[in-house]
């Protein structure tokens, strides 16, 4: 009888334990997630259209927007197993109060059966329909209508279901990769001596960046992925820009995969106050255990539009890209995010 009754204490004070830490977890998750900001649609107020001048926009071809012809399209696709988010960091230097641009559009893919994460990079100047407005460069669907419309505008013109979003401001972004220790980046001779003597960099303190492998705190790694002007081995202008930009998301994942879980759990509520997202807590929990489940061991990267799959134009004084072929970039992103 006597060790039945110490057998019950036993089990009712491995219950008790089990209670108490499953109600602890449960009270940090909260803890966490309320650290995240949250919008809703309904928030985010509309703004005047504008058509950003280019220099240099004069020496391409001229084109009215009438001259662009636009096919019928479908409904915006969608896998079960394949989740898409779109990431922007935005650009509201010297933007006041108003909404700026969005200086980087990527959709990353989350595909549960290939336990993959993959990201595609979205041109920035690619033309496109935006609903209510005419038509303009992609990210001027952010200034005219904030994510909601930038959402929309992906899913009419590159039929993918959007499933939420994520935002950081380039502030959040350097501060971000600061409590991360910074990330390696490789730089070349010009990219070096680029930022060494322009203010991409914003901190003259930290315009002492090296030809090769290094560590960048958050405000070198900032104007790194900003470089517009100088061409990477393979690519010039926005694309090389763009190809930086994947290149510091790919180093920022390293940078978690080399933390253990003590240290990420004690990095989360810092890094989850720098982001902005339209999904619920419930979604976030249901998000981030897919990917700990998928347990991915690097990023797969896209950029759109794809290599010989588009025109530079100048239309009402912007530069450009036309997709000369809209199939075949969609299908292109189609295989990349749903193949």
């Amino acid at each position: 009888m006597k060790n039945k009754k110490t057998i019950l204490k036993i089990i009712f004070v491995v219950s008790a334990v089990a209670v108490c830490i499953g109600v602890a977890g449960a009270i940090y998750a909260n803890y966490l997630l309320n650290r995240v900001q949250y919008e809703k649609k309904e928030d985010t107020p509309l703004q005047e259209e504008f058509f950003e001048q280019d220099d240099g926009a004069e020496e391409l071809d001229e084109l009215s927007p009438e001259d662009v012809v636009w096919e019928q399209q479908d409904g915006a696709r969608r896998q079960e197993g394949v989740y898409n988010f779109l990431l922007v960091g935005e650009e509201a230097i010297g933007a006041g109060k108003s909404r700026g641009r969005t200086d980087s559009i990527m959709l990353v893919t989350l595909h549960v059966k290939q336990k993959a994460i993959k990201i595609t990079s979205l041109m920035r100047d690619i033309y496109v329909q935006i609903p209510g407005y005419s038509d303009n460069k992609l990210n001027a669907a952010y200034h005219n209508g904030g994510m909601p419309l930038l959402v929309e505008t992906i899913q009419l013109n590159f039929q993918v279901a959007v499933d939420g979003y994520a935002k950081v401001d380039f502030e959040s972004f350097e501060q971000l990769i600061d409590q991360l220790g910074g990330v390696e980046i490789t730089l070349t001779e010009k990219e070096a001596a680029y930022l060494n003597r322009t203010n991409y960099i914003s901190n003259p303190a930290y315009r002492n960046v090296i030809v090769g492998t290094q560590i960048l705190n958050g405000n070198q790694a900032l104007g790194y992925s900003r470089i517009r002007y100088v061409s990477t081995e393979t690519e010039a202008n926005d694309f090389g820009r763009t190809s930086r930009q994947r290149n510091v998301l790919m180093a920022i994942f390293q940078k978690y995969k080399e933390k253990s879980a003590v240290e990420l759990i004690a990095l989360l509520p810092d890094i989850l106050s720098l982001v902005t997202t339209d999904r619920t807590k419930a979604d976030l929990i249901e998000y981030i255990s897919l990917i700990v489940t998928m347990h991915p061991d690097e990023l797969q990267t896209m950029r759109v539009p794809i290599d010989n799959g588009y025109q530079n134009a100048n239309i009402r004084g912007m530069s450009v890209l036309i997709l000369e072929d809209a199939d075949k970039n969609r299908d292109a992103l189609h295989d990349f995010i749903f193949g």
